[in-house]
């Protein structure tokens, strides 16, 4: 956890102040190749994200066949017109009927990269990982400590000034990577939505 929060923190200091120039030049904004413009980028170099969504394990089904629901905050820095970065905090609750279900916190780092600009709606790849402790094990005859991937395609629309609404799909793999032996190592393999607001 500790080392994704460095990586994070070294990244994000390290990033270039994003398109001064035409503002101390007084010249119009100029266009940064990607559709946006230097004060668009400038507008949206930070975003505060508040969603909410759930996943259904699809596939390499275990013992029970999970569910889990849950929001999460994201904090997310643009890196230049297609690219940002980010830090998602989840809490996810694990319904594993009939064996305890459970809640489990989740940190992860985000990339998410920005492939489409149609109007004021964008459309986004986005994916990361990072470690989750759940308040029983999960799956049932797992660990309490996982290793959590996601990855998918999302949208966004701009409804106000500095508001936006997104939502998308996500594949969520969960599992400990055989951190307690390979006989406590089930994995949970799951597709979901998610929806929510972004302000910046």
């Amino acid at each position: 956890m500790v080392v994704l929060v460095l990586a994070l923190v070294v990244t994000l200091s390290a990033a270039p102040p994003l398109a001064t120039a035409d503002e101390s030049s007084g010249e119009p904004p100029s266009s940064t190749g990607d559709g946006l413009t230097a004060d668009a980028v400038a507008a949206q170099t930070w975003a505060v994200e508040l969603t909410g969504g759930f996943f259904v394990e699809s596939w390499d089904m275990n013992q029970f066949r999970e569910q889990l629901t849950g929001a999460a905050v994201g904090l997310y820095r643009q890196l230049s017109p297609r690219w940002a970065i980010g830090f998602e905090a989840q809490m996810l609750h694990v319904n594993q009927t009939p064996a305890s279900n459970v809640l489990m916190p989740a940190l992860s780092v985000m990339l998410r990269w920005t492939a489409l600009e149609v109007g004021q709606t964008s459309v986004f790849f986005e994916g990361g990982a990072g470690p989750a402790y759940a308040s029983n094990r999960v799956p049932s005859h797992g660990t309490q400590f996982n290793i959590m991937a996601q990855t998918g395609v999302g949208l966004s629309r701009r409804i106000a000034s500095r508001v936006d609404m997104l939502g998308g799909a996500r594949w969520l793999h969960l599992s400990n990577n055989s951190l307690d032996g390979r006989w406590r190592n089930p994995d949970i393999q799951a597709l979901g939505l998610y929806i929510g607001w972004r302000v910046h």
